[in-house]
């Protein structure tokens, strides 16, 4: 079949839609309403017969080079390939994936896209050596194009009917063809595009061609931080319009509350394909309500008045069924009451101020890139739940709609946003302006028309309190027209960050990201220099940069969160990491895969990995999310503070353990965002093994653990310190006249034969950098200690005395070093003492690093239970752990500093035969072991580089916190620690 291909539309500024249907509410219909309620939401799209699912295995057709697309395109002479659809066909063996932050991929000339010549030059202001401008000539970069064909089949009564087919999502744009001749085209990624093809189709067979661009006009819009990927990448749903076809819905609720009464009344808008009678049922939870009404027009509205309801909450999400029947169909459709409003500085679900405990999330899988299936759509937003994340915001764009419905059942809040980011506009021209589009009224009509297609798609969904009107690209008038449109088609409030760089400064409420914990209470406390966030509730759209090992301080910003009405919370950035799985198990990330320009490993920044595992960052997430925070007041008196909005504290029971063996349990009735003291005391004990000698557990402490009473799920477990680490007992550190046997202390440090030495290094004051080590700013603070030159001053030895002086010469530091060995009862007791003799600034770490064979592999510790931090320790609790040396660090996509364990008091390392333990004396020490040393972490770029080569044991008397350097404040002093003050280390080494 032939086709005469348009080449004007995508790259003509003029031309945002062509034969485009309006923007509607995505449902599914049913020809009744017995198989309407049969099918489950995750299988409502793929078993209705009024809707058929083209997707599956397309014919497909890449041309690398625009000009080599044929005028007239002959499908009968292509030699056609085969790809999946849902897909991105950079995962699929064209082109290959690329990832970029905050450029494009083009020369920045709007509205002017590449067309059929080559990409280039590209001047941006970032990406030079040294972060400097540059202009960059990339080589065999096109506007690539691939043409997608799909085949399908009518009878005679199917072809007798109208027919639309629905594109969930194509990135960047799409040209639709049908049985020769061109259907009409769209752009708009991430948003539904629709095309009545009545007029094109026949009986029989079907030939369904889409040509799909790299990018088009619209791509300026579409400057999102993730890998940059192509084509259709949601489901093709083919939909039958029947005689008396729903065409839109849509709901509107108003709360009404007398005397302590809340009723609701309901709105149901209908929009028919022809005039016709429709028969509205709203069900659920006691409650049916029926009425009837003819469209007039194609049009009708059904009120009903006076529900007593259940309310919709993210914590109670209660849904009723509104089920809409013509002659000819019937869409049913799950739907909840709530209002979410603002009330001076406060944001109000149902009334009730709520602290969202949110997460941005994108659709990212590491084998389909944009492509998510339902049973991974479902798998986030159950861990979601699992990690107490109440609240998702759809960074950067529409989600696939299954997600909002999960979201609507499962109960999680949801912040829409429209498919919006223009942060390329900010590096690539001079001078600086990041709303260079925002502010320029030619683009109005794409503004719009994207914020019309967020709001049309998505108005029937409870779980959708906010909208947003996108991200990073800057204020001004097509800003201000977005919102102005949103807020004529919904009652909710609008978000938009990027009005904080405008003379606006914000919406309906406040917004910034990555702010200072210092800002944040400025805001709580309405002092803020920007008065317009002083006035109207504040959202952190984006914090706590989880990019490697952490987010650190996250805690410290839900302290003014939780103190402040006005603080509505916060989104982490963010939920997953962004990576490519090979079939060899290796993960890829920016640059990897030849990219001319890249951010590197920018995009992995989840706190889940890509495979969805969690990582450190979210257990972090779920322990700061917790329902029920617990404090200790004094003896046996407790503090519960309910950190919910509609969750009664009897809905959890609190199981008290001391680690001496003492339980309790407590039932509690906090109201919610309140608090209130308790008195727990043990009421029974349970054998506990606190060990002897060396092994003796020295410290007292309780763990409560919070599960709700309905289900019996564990929520949240903390640990509480009711006393500090008690010292060695003398008789263990009494004086012995010389070295055990086999023991040796030079100028390097102690050795211990066939045990253990000092490492290469024996005093690290540094680590290898995290990725929030390496702040956005271009600060390095770690490699200004990796450049280290020991020098031994002196070795004096006495009688059972040893006493090691050295230098730690940095290019801009020097540290005098004195280790003191003692033969002692128990083994060899270690003083390590450090003065800094030159220099400023924050000192990373001081610790002493021991080497052993990696045959010792076999790890025993009294100490946290994970990953710990100074700022990210409380999600792991003291207890003594029994694991390898494999299991002390994190699988991290890009290697670097991980694993620390703080609070120990010791650690035995073993081999099978032999057992080497050291252990703290009058304070804990902060633990590291590790298969490699630092210097060789310091060179590994991915997983697959982290190769064995001992046992590296590190005592410290510190580590300074992680922070979110990344993209964010870095570590806060109270985290950090002096170089110009003198720190000590001690522990006792012991072996047998």
């Amino acid at each position: 079949m032939r086709y005469v291909l348009d080449r004007a539309a995508y790259c003509d500024a003029g031309v945002l839609a062509e034969n485009r249907l309006p923007a509607r509410s995505y449902f599914i219909p049913y020809p009744d309403r017995a198989g309407a309620e049969a099918v489950p939401a995750a299988r409502r799209r793929y078993e209705s017969p009024l809707v058929r699912c083209l997707s599956g295995e397309w014919d497909f057709r890449f041309y690398p080079r625009p000009a080599e697309l044929p005028d007239v395109l002959d499908t009968d002479a292509v030699a056609w390939d085969r790809v999946a659809v849902p897909g991105c066909w950079q995962f699929q063996g064209y082109d290959r994936p690329f990832y970029v932050d905050e450029r494009y991929q083009f020369p920045f000339d709007p509205p002017r896209i590449p067309e059929e010549g080559p990409v280039g030059p590209v001047f941006s202001l970032i990406g030079g050596e040294g972060g400097r401008p540059h202009v960059a000539h990339p080589v065999g970069q096109y506007n690539f194009a691939g043409v997608y064909r799909r085949a399908y089949d009518l009878d005679e009564r199917e072809a007798s009917v109208g027919h639309v087919v629905s594109f969930l999502g194509v990135a960047s744009c799409l040209d639709l063809y049908l049985n020769g001749r061109r259907v009409g085209y769209a752009e708009g990624s991430h948003n539904t595009a629709e095309f009545d093809v009545t007029p094109y189709q026949r009986a029989g067979t079907n030939e369904l061609v889409a040509v799909v661009r790299r990018w088009c006009t619209g791509s300026y819009l579409e400057c999102q931080d993730m890998f940059r990927n192509n084509g259709i990448f949601r489901d093709v749903l083919l939909r039958e319009a029947t005689p008396c076809g729903i065409w839109d819905v849509g709901v509107r609720t108003r709360r009404e509350e007398r005397a302590s009464r809340v009723r609701y009344r309901m709105a149901v808008d209908l929009r028919l394909i022809a005039e016709g009678t429709v028969r509205v049922t709203l069900r659920g939870h006691g409650l049916e309500r029926v009425a009837e009404a003819h469209a007039d027009g194609c049009r009708a509205t059904i009120d009903l008045d006076g529900l007593d309801v259940l309310e919709w909450t993210a914590e109670t999400p209660h849904l009723y069924d509104l089920i809409l029947e013509t002659p000819t169909e019937c869409v049913c459709e799950r739907v909840g009451f709530r209002e979410a409003r603002v009330d001076g500085r406060r944001f109000l679900v149902n009334g009730r101020p709520v602290k969202l405990h949110g997460v941005n999330h994108h659709d990212t899988s590491p084998t389909a890139g944009y492509a998510m299936t339902p049973e991974a759509t479902e798998r986030d937003v159950l861990l979601c739940k699992n990690h107490n994340i109440d609240t998702i915001r759809t960074s950067h764009y529409p989600p696939d709609p299954y997600l909002l419905e999960l979201c609507d059942e499962l109960g999680v809040y949801v912040i829409d946003e429209a498919d919006l980011e223009t942060h390329g506009a900010l590096v690539g021209k001079f001078p600086t302006r990041q709303n260079r589009l925002t502010n320029d009224a030619r683009w109005e009509g794409r503004y719009l028309d994207r914020a019309e297609r967020l709001v049309e798609r998505d108005k029937l969904h409870a779980c959708v309190i906010m909208w947003s009107l996108g991200n990073e690209a800057g204020g001004g008038c097509n800003a201000d027209a977005m919102y102005e449109l949103v807020r004529s088609r919904s009652s909710l409030p609008v978000h938009y960050e990027g009005a904080i760089h405008s003379l606006r400064r914000a919406y309906d409420v406040g917004s910034e990201m990555y702010s200072t914990v210092e800002r944040v209470r400025s805001v709580g406390e309405g002092r803020s220099t920007t008065r317009r966030l002083n006035d109207r509730p504040y959202l952190l759209c984006e914090y706590a940069h989880a990019m490697g090992v952490g987010p650190g301080g996250i805690e410290d910003y839900w302290r003014q969160i939780y103190a402040f009405d006005s603080l509505m919370g916060g989104c982490v950035w963010e939920m997953v990491d962004h990576a490519v799985l090979h079939p060899d198990g290796r993960y890829t990330y920016g640059g990897d895969h030849g990219e001319w320009e890249h951010d590197g490993n920018f995009c992995v920044d989840g706190i889940f990995y890509p495979d969805r595992t969690p990582s450190t960052g979210a257990r972090v997430v779920r322990h700061c999310y917790r329902p029920l925070r617990v404090r200790h007041l004094g003896g046996d008196f407790f503090m519960v503070h309910n950190a919910t909005s509609f969750t009664p504290g009897e809905a959890y029971s609190l199981r008290f353990e001391w680690n001496d063996g003492g339980l309790a349990e407590l039932s509690c009735d906090v109201a919610p965002l309140r608090q209130q003291s308790y008195l727990v005391r043990p009421t029974s004990s349970v054998a506990r093994e606190l060990g002897e000698g060396l092994r003796r557990d020295r410290s007292r402490r309780v763990t409560v653990t919070v599960r709700r009473r309905d289900t019996g799920e564990e929520v949240s477990r903390e640990q509480i310190r009711l006393s500090e680490m008690a010292p060695l007992d003398d008789v263990l550190l009494a004086r012995a006249a010389a070295f055990p046997e086999g023991c040796e202390v030079t100028g390097e440090g102690l050795a211990v034969a066939g045990v253990m030495a000092p490492a290469a290094t024996p005093v690290l004051l540094c680590r290898a950098e995290t990725d929030n080590d390496r702040h956005l700013s271009g600060g390095r603070p770690m490699e200004r200690f990796y450049d280290c030159r020991r020098e031994v001053l002196s070795v004096v030895e006495g009688e059972g005395t040893a006493v090691v002086t050295s230098w730690l010469v940095f290019p801009h530091h020097r540290f005098v070093c004195e280790d003191t060995y003692e033969a002692v009862a128990a083994g060899v007791l270690v003083t390590s003492r450090l003065r800094c003799e030159r220099g400023r600034g924050d000192l990373p770490r001081f610790g002493v690093c021991y080497r052993l064979d990696a045959s010792w592999d076999e790890v025993e510790y009294l100490g946290r239970n994970g990953e710990s931090y100074r700022d990210m320790c409380e999600q792991a609790q003291v207890e003594r752990v029994s694991c390898r040396v494999a299991d002390m660090t994190e699988p991290n996509i890009r290697p670097q500093e991980s694993g620390n364990r703080m609070d120990c008091q010791y650690v035995i390392i073993s081999n099978g035969e032999k057992n080497v333990q050291i252990t703290a004396v009058d304070r804990p020490f902060e633990l590291a072991v590790k298969p490699y040393s630092d210097e060789e972490l310091r060179g590994m770029r991915h997983r697959e580089d982290e190769v064995r080569s001992g046992t590296y044991v590190t005592v410290q008397a510190f580590q300074m916190g992680i922070g979110s350097g990344s993209c964010g404040p870095a570590t806060r002093p109270e985290y950090r620690f002096d170089c110009r003050q003198d720190y000590e280390l001690r522990y006792l080494v012991s072996w047998e």
